[in-house]
Formats: C-alpha cells, sequence, structure tokens
C-alpha cells in the first residue's frame, strides 16, 4: 500500500490510543498510593486539607503496627532565604529555586511532607516515585514573598523550619538583621495545604551549648508559640546550625517529636535515627549539575511513571515523523522503565521507517518476547516486514496480529495491509476478501484504498470498483 498515506492514518489514530495509554500508565502508578490515605495527601491546590492532617501521621497509617523500615532513603532538600544577599552563601541567586524546582519536575520528583516520610519509615505507607522533601529554615520573609507562589505554581509541597522569636507583627518593626516574616504572613501559610509549619527553636541558639533546661526552654517556646499560631501539633524539628547533644535528643523523645533534621548531608534513612535525620544542603554557589549530583541516588532509580512521560512523548513525536526524535524519547522510557514493552515497540518501528530495519525489528522482537500476545506489537512487526518487501512474512503476521485485535483500531489496519499486498500482485479476489473485511471496521479504510498505489493493478477490475463505492 501506499506507506506514505498509511503512515499519516495509522499513526494520528496511533497517537490518540498512546494518549489513552498514557492515562491508564499514570493513573495506575498513582494508585500505589493506598486509597483510604488518598484524601488525606492533600497534594493537590483546592482538596480541603485542614491544619491537622500535615503534622499529624495518623491519616498515614496503614499498617497496624509499627515497624521500622530501614531500607527507605528519601532526599531532604535545606534551604533557607529565597532572596539573594550577596556574600551570603545561605540565599539563592535569582532564578535559581525555580530553576530547581522545574527540574524537579521535569525529572518527575514528587515533593512529600514529613507525615508522609514518618508514615513511611514505620506504618508502610507508600510513597510516590522519587520522593522528596522541601525544607525551608529560619522565617525569612522570602517563605511568603517567593517561596509560597512557586509552591502553588509546581504544586509542590514543604516544610517551613520557623524560629518563633524571628516572627514580628508589623513590617515596620522589623529591624532584624535579615528580612523576617510578619505573623500575618505566617498565618497566611497555615490556608495553605502546601506548606506545614514546624519548630525551629524560639530564638535559633545552638542547642549544643546551652543547658539541659535552656535546652528545654528553647524548643518549647517554638512549640507553644507555633501550635497557637498553625492549631496543629508540632511533631517535627530542625536542629539551629546542626547543633545537638544526646540530650537535645532525649529532650525531643519526651516531647513526642516524630522526626528531626541535622545538617549532615546525605538522603534521610532510619539507621541514622529518626531524630537525626541527614539534608541536603542547597547554597548560592549551587550550580544546576550540582543540583543534579546531590540527587543522582534518585536519578538512577529506575522511574516508571517518567518512563510513561518518554513514551508518551516518542509516541507524539512518532505520529508527526519525527522519527530521531521519537527513537531518542523512547529509548529514555526503556532506560525508566525496562519492562515497557510498548516503548519498544514505537522505538522499533521508528528504526524501521528511518532505514535501520535489523535494529528496528530486533526491538519489536524485544517486546513481544515480554509480552508475546501483544497484537499491537505483532500488527507493527507486519508493517516493518511490508515495508522491507518480505510481503508473505507481513501477511503471516498480519494474520497472527488479527485475531488478537478484537476492538482494537489496527486490526482494520491490518486487514487493509494484507489487502495492499495482495494488490501489488494484481490478485484482486484476494484484494477484495480483505479489503471488504477492512471496510466493516473502519470506512477510513475505503476512503484510503481510492487513492492507493499498491491497487493500481487492479483498479479497473469492477468487483473492485464496486466495493469503492
Amino acid at each position: 500500500m501506499n506507506q506514505g498515506l498509511k503512515m499519516i492514518l495509522v499513526a494520528s489514530t496511533m497517537l490518540i490510543l498512546a494518549g489513552c495509554n498514557q492515562s491508564s500508565q499514570v493513573g495506575t502508578s498513582k494508585s500505589a498510593v493506598p486509597a483510604k490515605t488518598v484524601q488525606s495527601v492533600g497534594l493537590a491546590k483546592g482538596t480541603g486539607g485542614n491544619a491537622t492532617w500535615i503534622s499529624d501521621p495518623t491519616p498515614y497509617q496503614v499498617l497496624k503496627t509499627k515497624a521500622p523500615n530501614y531500607t527507605i532513603s528519601v532526599p531532604i532538600l535545606e534551604y533557607h532565604d529565597a532572596d539573594y544577599v550577596p556574600d551570603d552563601i545561605a540565599t539563592l541567586k535569582p532564578g535559581q529555586l525555580e530553576q530547581e524546582f522545574a527540574w524537579l519536575k521535569y525529572n518527575q520528583f514528587h515533593p512529600i511532607n514529613l507525615g508522609q516520610l514518618y508514615a513511611a519509615f514505620y506504618y508502610g505507607y507508600k510513597l510516590p516515585s522519587r520522593p522528596i522533601v522541601l525544607t525551608f529554615d529560619d522565617g525569612y520573609e522570602s517563605m511568603y514573598t517567593k517561596v509560597l507562589p512557586l509552591l502553588e505554581k509546581y504544586n509542590y509541597q514543604a516544610t517551613f523550619f520557623i524560629v518563633s522569636g524571628f516572627t514580628h507583627t508589623n513590617p515596620a518593626d522589623n529591624n532584624k538583621t535579615f528580612p523576617t516574616l510578619t505573623l500575618s504572613e505566617l498565618k497566611a501559610f497555615t490556608k495553605s495545604s502546601l506548606v506545614d509549619v514546624e519548630d525551629h527553636t524560639g530564638h535559633h541558639y545552638d542547642l549544643s551549648k546551652l543547658s539541659v533546661s535552656a535546652q528545654q526552654q528553647e524548643i518549647d517556646d517554638g512549640v507553644t508559640f507555633l501550635q497557637g499560631v498553625t492549631g496543629h501539633s508540632i511533631k517535627y524539628f530542625c536542629y539551629p546550625d546542626g547543633g545537638y547533644t544526646s540530650a537535645t535528643v532525649q529532650i525531643l523523645q519526651h516531647r513526642g517529636f516524630l522526626l528531626a533534621t541535622t545538617q549532615h548531608q546525605g538522603y534521610a534513612n532510619l539507621s541514622q535515627g529518626s531524630l537525626t535525620l541527614d539534608r541536603l544542603t542547597v547554597l548560592d554557589s549551587t550550580t544546576l549539575q550540582q543540583f543534579a549530583s546531590l540527587l543522582a541516588s534518585s536519578l538512577a532509580t529506575p522511574d516508571p511513571i517518567a518512563g510513561a512521560r518518554f513514551y508518551q512523548a516518542g509516541a507524539a513525536a512518532f505520529g508527526k515523523h519525527d522519527y530521531q526524535i521519537a527513537i531518542d524519547d523512547e529509548t529514555k522510557a526503556i532506560v525508566e522503565d525496562p519492562g515497557n514493552y510498548k516503548a519498544y515497540t514505537i522505538k522499533g518501528i521508528a528504526l524501521c521507517y528511518a532505514g535501520h530495519y535489523n535494529s528496528g525489528m530486533s526491538l519489536i522482537d524485544e517486546a513481544l518476547k515480554m509480552q508475546p500476545n501483544y497484537g499491537y506489537g505483532l500488527f507493527n512487526k507486519a508493517l516493518g516486514l511490508e515495508l522491507y518487501g518480505y510481503y508473505d512474512q507481513a501477511i503471516a503476521t498480519y494474520q497472527t496480529a488479527i485475531p488478537l485485535g478484537s476492538g482494537k483500531w489496527w486490526k482494520a489496519w491490518a486487514y487493509y495491509g494484507i489487502a495492499s499486498i495482495y494488490g501489488r500482485r494484481g490478485d484482486v479476489q484476494h484484494v477484495v476478501e480483505y479489503l471488504k473485511e477492512a471496510e466493516a471496521l473502519s470506512t477510513i479504510t475505503k476512503i484510503a484504498a481510492r487513492t492507493e498505489k499498491d491497487f493500481n493493478p487492479v483498479r479497473s477490475s469492477p468487483v473492485f470498483q464496486a466495493l469503492l463505492r
């Protein structure tokens, strides 16, 4: 048949199908989150989450018995001020935070809150692929002016560790050494399901240098103030300047804190201790390449959701005849999800159209090894055989695919493909036989047949002409 015409018809329909498959795949991945916890996760804006769900681990508990899981390692990013101040390494350069958020989104990271992390550590909660925790320390005003708008733009969750003594009631009273939150700005966070406010002490003193009673006072000052502002219990803690002693940890245990973060560098893991978790610090000097290096362990883990995204992009490129882009995207899909046999199929047929028959057919065969009854894979194998003139093998493969195509759009085109091969041979009887089957399933095939060059050898046949009317 005319391969250009068939390519347009097949690829456009295939693209619609690929979009449907993508929705199904992503939905399946997300449904790994237990149904009973979905409402309490509050990842989407406007879900009606209240001020208590963030800090309270109870909604996430999916196992009756507390059982620590030491195999889970999750990166916790440590940020400070999002407003750039020259020579202050704890600030961020203009545009840096959004560039990093965009990188996280592109690479399919999923920001979670500390309640979800605690539930995963102890109660079998199913984390999304590539989980990450975003934390911002101290209580800079940029948390309200810069960070919150970006969280809303990307629909990301974050924990704000607030020093209660840095908060003031009137912007005119802000005579601190750096701009800090007003009380009204802090209260605004309680209205967002994306922000969790937690304790960073009363005055940001290095706890390791204080007496036990002074440490208790610093921790309690933060808790009392923040519980009054947020309306939820304070369960998570951040050590100012990373300073703590064994006595500090005991105080947090007695006060009922669930998790606490340090400035030790690395992914957070229960083997470090639930109240002495590692973080990864982001500074003004952190380049995007360095940022990616911090999260290299997550990138090394195959991500089916990212694989589905690349598969869809590759299918879209194939539908536009952008074969090299399709090949590149499906290659990425396979790297992220080596079991995605559909990606092997699209890459294989794209290679065939790009002139690489052997490597293309090898990939399609690889897909069929994973899923022998994948009818669309067999259809593409037959199409590849037809493209390169292996007509008898193509007919046999189309015929093998047809019984597997019940309700599938490509079943009509499998009949059409067989008919077009017989058309080249001038075999009117078989052309009519198979074209009738194609037209019964899709009237588009009749329209295509009217201009199909492959049918020229039989075009003058009265039987064929009658079929096209």
